[in-house]
């Protein structure tokens, strides 16, 4: 009777499983067997043929201590045919005296997995929503809907959500042709009265409408958001009415809570991201000043360590600007003098400081002297960090020191003209006075040489003389439109006999059609001798005079004309080379130190330069830029 009470079909065999010995009434409804049918019945009746064999082989496999399970087995049923059923046995008894099994139809097995399937699809699919919302924040709405359709089984999926910019609501998901792009506000209000629709029923919205038109057969729709506040409508549509759940309102209405969740976080997230647009671009732009800004730059934090620097203080200091993050600034502003009490004073009164004669060095341990000023910045939550600013004036007191030396120099321009023009004179007399006292006493006369020495020594001087005036007067410059390559020739060409006798070759190349060259031709001309002069004199023993004039083109000088002269003598040293167009500076024993002095500033009055090259052993190369093409006036230049 205990047996009757279940409602599992329960048979009780024999230890060998031969025969059944009783069995309980929900087997006598599965067998469709009465109890005096059963009772004694071999098994072989009820499980038939080969597969009966296997059954009874496994049945007596069965023991106390372990079950046998036998899935899919055919029941052989009196009138309805055979039946699949899931047998599992134990034996019981002392000696194993009897057999029980339970049976079920294999049916109930699979509908149950089939459930459990299911329901592990749903919570994969509330899983999946979640983690869309969780991990995609404001592109999680497709994949919202993407796990709604699996959690309801349906065949469409979508939603009309709030327009940003119009009073309207827009589609979103992938949805048939047949359902309209917007949905008036109006329309919105019928749908949670109508909320589902079935085929057979009359489409009395839109919504319903493009559902019958698309070939669906039910519809479901939740409102998404607030009740003061709707955002937008959820829907799901099935091709079959039959297969729409029994709690597709409820799982519709949790998607469309979940949908609120994403349209919700995609603002959020579309306002934080603009936030942090505006605050990157702000960012950018503060790096941007910083690295253009000619100051070296450091932010500090509370504890004097460098949060933040721009590219000038990591030139400045010689590093790199990843290597200054974090480093105490006492390890990077090294000075005999002690900066951090102007730091903390600057941090502790809320005041600025600065120091504006400091001693600092670079990464080497080369000194610089540089100006210190630091502000405090205050934050919201009480913390201070200081702002440094330092300027190197390395370059100010090289200015100012050659701001004094141009000073010097003129005040000693000013006393060399005065002087050569008072000494000229002088020496003119005595030159003439030798002259006449070396006539009257002849060539024979053992004082001549004497006489003769003096007569040069003085010539010497009046050439030193006109040269000091001349570097020190400004230049009258008559500018005109000049053939540069005519000039060359002519001049070559002048000093043929010249080369000649020094055993030079004259090599000149000069590009055809080149612009003029506005200039003073005389100022030209000088300049252009005492190169070639130059060059004689660095060619004892003879050599090649190199002439080369072409044009260049300059994307920001513009175009101009290049002249370079060329010889082959000994060379300059090379410690000499960067101080051969100061004034008195030469090579020569007999120079005076101010024929490249003055063709340097004759170049610069034309607004051109001039450089030089030198290869020891080899000859020096002295290159001429001047512009082409510009218009002609007159000027002064100094």
């Amino acid at each position: 009777m205990l047996a009757d009470t279940t409602d599992d079909a329960l048979i009780v065999l024999s230890g060998d499983a031969g025969r059944l010995l009783t069995c309980n009434h929900t087997f006598l409804l599965l067998s469709e067997y009465s109890r005096s049918d059963v009772e004694g019945m071999a098994l072989s009746l009820l499980f038939a043929g080969e597969p009966g064999q296997r059954v009874a082989e496994g049945l007596r496999a069965s023991s106390q201590h372990r079950e046998t399970q036998l899935d899919d087995t055919l029941l052989e049923r009196r009138s309805s045919g055979p039946l699949e059923v899931d047998l599992k046995a134990v034996a019981v008894g002392t000696a194993r005296s009897a057999i029980v099994v339970r049976l079920r139809p294999s049916a109930l097995r699979l509908a149950a997995a089939t459930a459990e399937q299911a329901a592990r699809a749903r919570l994969d699919a509330l899983s999946r929503m979640t983690s869309a919302l969780e991990v995609e924040a404001a592109r999680g709405l497709p994949g919202v809907l993407t796990a709604a359709q699996r959690l309801l089984s349906c065949d469409v999926v979508g939603l009309y959500r709030l327009s940003p910019t119009a009073p309207e609501y827009l589609r979103v998901g992938d949805l048939p042709a047949s359902f309209p792009a917007t949905l008036p506000p109006a329309q919105l209000e019928p749908l949670r009265q109508e909320a589902s629709w079935m085929i057979g029923q009359r489409p009395g919205h839109p919504i319903h409408k493009a559902a019958r038109a698309a070939g669906l057969a039910a519809l479901q729709a939740a409102t998404i958001g607030e009740s003061e506040a709707w955002v937008g409508v959820a829907f799901a549509g099935w091709r079959d009415a039959a297969q729409v759940p029994p709690d597709a309102p409820a799982l519709l209405g949790l998607a469309a809570s979940l949908c609120h969740s994403a349209l919700r976080l995609a603002g959020l997230t579309a306002q934080a991201s603009a936030q942090a647009s505006e605050s990157g671009q702000a960012e950018r732009e503060l790096e941007a000043i910083l690295d253009v800004a000619g100051e070296a730059f450091l932010m500090l934090d509370r504890e004097l360590r460098v949060r933040r620097c721009n590219r000038a203080a990591a030139d400045l200091l010689g590093y790199q600007p990843a290597e200054l993050l974090g480093v105490p600034v006492n390890d990077l502003l090294i000075s005999p003098d002690d900066l951090t009490a102007t730091l903390l004073d600057a941090a502790g009164h809320r005041r600025p400081g600065e120091r504006p004669q400091l001693v600092l060095h670079h990464r080497d341990g080369t000194p610089f002297p540089a100006h210190v000023r630091v502000s405090p910045v205050e934050h919201d939550h009480e913390e201070v960090s200081l702002a440094l600013s330092i300027q190197d004036l390395s370059e100010r007191e090289a200015l100012a020191g050659q701001s004094e030396v141009l000073h010097q120099r003129a005040v000693l321009g000013e006393v060399s003209a005065i002087f050569a023009h008072e000494v000229r004179n002088p020496i003119n007399n005595i030159s003439t006075g030798i002259q006449l006292v070396a006539s009257r006493l002849g060539e024979q006369h053992p004082l001549y040489p004497s006489l003769d020495r003096v007569h040069k020594e003085c010539n010497r001087l009046d050439q030193l003389m006109r040269d000091v005036l001349l570097f020190a007067r400004p230049l009258e410059l008559k500018m005109e439109p000049v053939d540069l390559a005519a000039m060359i020739q002519m001049l070559l060409q002048r000093w043929k006999p010249r080369l000649g006798q020094a055993q030079i070759r004259p090599h000149a190349e000069l590009q055809p059609g080149l612009p003029p060259v506005p200039a003073d031709p005389r100022a030209l001309e000088q300049v252009l001798v005492n190169l070639i002069s130059n060059a004689i004199q660095a060619m004892p023993a003879g050599g090649t005079l190199s002439v080369r004039l072409l044009a260049k083109a300059e994307p920001e000088a513009g175009p101009s004309v290049e002249l370079q002269i060329a010889d082959t003598g000994p060379g300059i040293p090379a410690d000499q080379v960067a101080r051969i167009f100061d004034p008195f500076f030469t090579t020569k024993k007999e120079g005076t130190g101010l024929g490249l002095a003055i063709s340097r500033r004759i170049v610069a009055a034309h607004k051109g330069s001039i450089q030089a090259e030198s290869f020891p052993g080899a000859g020096t190369l002295f290159t001429i830029r001047l512009p082409a093409g510009s218009p002609v006036g007159r000027g002064k230049g100094r």
